[in-house]
């Protein structure tokens, strides 16, 4: 199981071509389990459809609201949120993802965000991986 940062969404919203993409796909295929705090599910949707987003993205409006539902509804939702790291991070959203990692005995989180969450491998044994390594990992094969 994994906690997908907003990045990695944004990032597969952006794009159809690359490992985010590939890996949001899996997701909404239920190939791949997610977990999802409340917190990180309204992070999601308030990233997604702000304006800037949507003129940068393939998906429209209603599109983001299928993709939002259907992720949802493969995800194990973590709630409440008892383990806390707070403050571990430096941004309070990263920490939210964490929270979420940590409630859901997640294996990793998957982020481009990896200098951020640099410490977080030692201190609470969760992997933090960009896409593309999560990507071949999956297939079987490391980058």
């Amino acid at each position: 199981m994994v906690v997908l940062d907003t990045n990695v969404l944004v990032a597969a919203l952006w794009s159809r071509k690359g490992g985010s993409f590939q890996i949001v796909d899996r997701a909404l295929r239920g190939e791949l389990q997610i977990a999802v705090s409340v917190a990180l599910v309204l992070e999601y949707e308030d990233v997604l459809k702000r304006a800037a987003m949507r003129e940068a993205s393939w998906a429209n409006i209603v599109d983001l609201d299928v993709i939002l539902d259907t992720l949802l509804a493969h995800a194990k939702l973590v709630s409440p949120i008892t383990v806390r790291g707070r403050p571990f991070l430096r941004d309070a959203n990263d920490d939210m993802v964490l929270e979420c990692a940590l409630q859901a005995r997640a294996d990793a989180i998957v982020t481009m965000n990896l200098r951020d969450f640099a410490l977080v491998p030692g201190k609470f044994g969760i992997d933090i991986v960009n896409p593309g390594l999560f990507l071949a990992r999956m297939k079987g094969y490391e980058q």
